[in-house]
């Protein structure tokens, strides 16, 4: 299995490929995708949406009307889909397991697809590297219950987000939490590679130690916030994400 990783500004569209059969991965624009499957000589077999938003699935109906794929996603103002996924749905496409975790909080329908053998994780709009979405039509609650979720898989799951905002999401996160070495770390890592490096890769342990939206349960983050000591992981996922929305 290869993975191929096109960008469209600061939007990720990924192409996973086995056997000249791709699937992609929220397609936001249909261009690049149609020029690398033609490069290749790749047929596409499915797309595999998160959500909804345009940024994600405007490409869609041009790989549909191009090709015989499937499109599968989760039931909310999407466009048609063939197969509506659910939580804990498993996908057999080109011979790869793909288990779908339901993730809402970016929107009420979000989902995650994670392929437990390849130890990869397509997260969408709900984690990106050193942070996650903003609150659409979903809300704290959720998004806290939905980070839970997918910081519980194994530290080496390779994370791949629907955009890249890697730099900005750290200098936030060192911003908030200073004395926090392993940001200061990674921090200087990413600026050393500067602002072109593509793509930004991380895993679910680094985003234990860096992305405070992941530590809202950290005594260390919550004092840093200067939050009472007693104040509940939603109320801290809040207060983070009213201050980067304003950042």
């Amino acid at each position: 299995m290869k993975l191929n990783t096109l960008r469209h500004g600061d939007s990720y569209i990924y192409l996973l490929i086995k056997d000249q059969q791709a699937v992609v991965v929220d397609p936001g624009t249909a261009a690049p995708v149609l020029s690398f499957l033609k490069a290749h000589d790749i047929t596409l077999e499915h797309m595999l949406l998160t959500h909804y938003h345009s940024d994600h699935t405007a490409g869609c109906k041009a790989l549909k009307q191009a090709s015989a794929c499937r499109v599968a996603g989760p039931d909310g103002n999407m466009m048609p889909l063939d197969d509506v996924v659910t939580d804990g749905t498993i996908l057999s496409i080109a011979g790869m397991a793909i288990t779908v975790l339901s993730v809402p909080g970016h929107t009420a329908f979000d989902v995650a697809y994670y392929l437990p053998e390849e130890k990869i994780l397509f997260s969408g709009d709900t984690l990106f590297s050193g942070g996650c979405g903003r609150l659409f039509t979903g809300n704290a609650a959720q998004m806290w219950s939905s980070l839970c979720r997918l910081r519980e898989l194994p530290d080496d799951t390779r994370v791949y987000g629907g955009h890249d905002y890697t730099l900005d999401n750290l200098r936030f996160a060192a911003h908030i939490e200073p004395q926090n070495g392993a940001i200061q770390t990674r921090l200087g890592e990413h600026e050393t590679a500067g602002e072109a490096a593509t793509p930004r890769v991380s895993t679910i342990g680094e985003e234990r130690r860096t992305n405070p939206f992941f530590r809202c349960d950290t005594p260390a983050l919550v004092a840093a916030l200067n939050l009472p000591a007693t104040s509940s992981p939603e109320v801290v996922f809040a207060n983070i994400r009213h201050q980067k929305d304003h950042w």
